[in-house]
């Protein structure tokens, strides 16, 4: 697969995200160079339409392995965003990091995490990324059997 870094526009003005591949290149285009200091977490709404909102939240810093607490917080957030801001629409999360390419068991745990706590709150979830310096990935059902 070719790392071909799609132009940067604002959110809004990308297409449809109705597709894996739809949100990979919306992901793949929002961190432009891969390469990050630090563990970091990246939101973004989409409208009932699938198209991406103004709204792309990055939480820098994150834990290595995120709390039962942290991820219920943010599911409330992304409840209210959603049931003000965005009636029918949904949320996408990448999970960011320093480091090589694969998925380590934090990364696991940030993604597992994520999609509990948005299906306890009733959150439309698109699947999770997670980036790394080299690449970009969805986490997929395999990856979640894995961490099992």
């Amino acid at each position: 697969m070719t790392d071909d870094i799609p132009p940067l526009k604002r959110p809004e003005e990308m297409g449809p995200i109705r597709s894996q591949a739809d949100l990979h290149r919306l992901w793949r285009a929002l961190m432009q160079q891969l390469g990050f200091g630090s563990r970091q977490l990246w939101l973004a709404l989409l409208d009932a339409d699938d198209r991406c909102t103004p709204v792309v939240q990055n939480i820098v810093e994150i834990p290595d392995v995120p709390d039962a607490a942290m991820l219920e917080g943010l599911a409330v957030l992304c409840r209210g965003l959603l049931d003000q801001a965005v009636p029918g629409g949904s949320v996408a999360f990448l999970v960011a990091r320093p480091g090589p390419a694969g998925i380590d068991a934090a990364d696991r745990a940030w993604a597992t995490g994520i999609l509990a706590a948005m299906s306890r709150a009733e959150v439309s979830c698109r699947p999770v990324h997670l980036a790394n310096d080299h690449e970009i990935h969805v986490f997929t059902v395999d990856d979640q059997i894995a961490s099992a």
